[in-house]
Order: C-alpha cells, then sequence, then structure tokens
C-alpha cells in the first residue's frame, strides 16, 4: 500500500513538473514561423495524459525542436486552468480551430495558415508515431 502511495505521489509530481515545463512559453518553435500549431488537450485528472505527459515532454518535443511546430497548452483541468488555456489559444489564433474538442490525451495539429485541424493524435501513440505525424503536418 505504501508503495502505492509512492508511486501515486511521485507521478502526481511528474505530472504537474513536467507539464509546467511542457507548456511554457519556450515551447515554442525555433525554425521561424509555425507551420503547424500542435495543441495539446490535458487534464490533470486524465489517466491518458498522466501516463504519457512525461514521455511526450521529454521524446516528442525535443524531437521537433527543429520543426516549425508550435506546442500550445490547452489545459481542461478546471474552469480556471480553461480560461487561462483559452487567453493562450486566441493568442495564437487557433481557438476557433480547436474550440468544439473537449477530449483530453490528445493532440491536435492546426495547420497554421488555414486554421484548421490537420490531424489528431491520441499522446498513448508512440513517440515515433506523433513525430512522424507532426513532421507530415508541415507539408
Amino acid at each position: 500500500m505504501k508503495n502505492v502511495v509512492i508511486k501515486s505521489v511521485l507521478v502526481a509530481f511528474i505530472a504537474i513538473v513536467g507539464s509546467s515545463v511542457f507548456f511554457s512559453a519556450k515551447a515554442q518553435t525555433k525554425a521561424g514561423t509555425p507551420k503547424v500549431y500542435a495543441v495539446i488537450n490535458k487534464a490533470d485528472w486524465c489517466p491518458v495524459c498522466q501516463a504519457n505527459g512525461a514521455r511526450v515532454m521529454s521524446e516528442v518535443m525535443p524531437a521537433c525542436k527543429d520543426l516549425k511546430v508550435k506546442f500550445v497548452a490547452n489545459d481542461l483541468t478546471n474552469l480556471q486552468t480553461i480560461a487561462k488555456s483559452t487567453a493562450e489559444l486566441k493568442k495564437n489564433k487557433v481557438f476557433n480551430a480547436v474550440k468544439e474538442a473537449k477530449s483530453t490525451g490528445v493532440i491536435l495539429l492546426v495547420n497554421a495558415k488555414t486554421k484548421k485541424v490537420v490531424k489528431q493524435i491520441s499522446v498513448a501513440k508512440p513517440s515515433e508515431e506523433i513525430i512522424k505525424e507532426i513532421t507530415a503536418a508541415q507539408s
């Protein structure tokens, strides 16, 4: 029982620290103007997010650093996080494209020019597959 509690606390800590780093303003494209926005629908209560958030942060984001992609968080945890995310989505002009998408544990790839969702990917997919989809969405 003690191990379960320790593991739960560790997972929660990783999720909190990971999501703050993962969704920081510095997690932007280094390759200039983005061709694709990767809007990540997440929530603290989402088991898929808890199980995969740290992996996506440590494997997918670094692999995409030279691509023209900008990661934007859409935190659906509660009304406060939704309001903060809405402001960020509007700032990046992708709010209208993703406002109806309420599923968590997914990455919505939004074409930067058309502001249309071109692909939805589960964060549970292997990192290589997510990276491949992000790369393909830039074409």
